[in-house]
């Protein structure tokens, strides 16, 4: 009886103690602004698309000069006009 009265007490005093203070973290959380995602652990996931459009944008336009420039040659068009 006695060992279940202290436990109650006990684990009355435990959840009393958890329940408060830890103010002062919580303000100077507030006070820096949250990262940029670019700058944290999924930052990769985040700029891979854009990286992968201007590579195959690049792509798609040295295919598109290089047909220019073969359609060019073939009607018997002078280079560069």
């Amino acid at each position: 009886m006695q060992t279940t009265k202290l436990a109650t007490v006990l684990a009355a005093l435990l959840l009393a103690a958890g329940c408060g203070g830890g103010d002062e973290g919580r303000e100077a959380q507030a006070a820096e602004p949250p990262m940029k995602v670019e700058d944290t652990v999924v930052g990769d996931l985040v700029t891979a698309p854009a990286r992968v459009e201007d590579s195959a944008n690049a792509a798609v336009d040295a295919h598109r000069e290089a047909l220019r420039s073969r359609l060019e040659a073939d009607e018997g068009a002078p280079p560069g006009e």
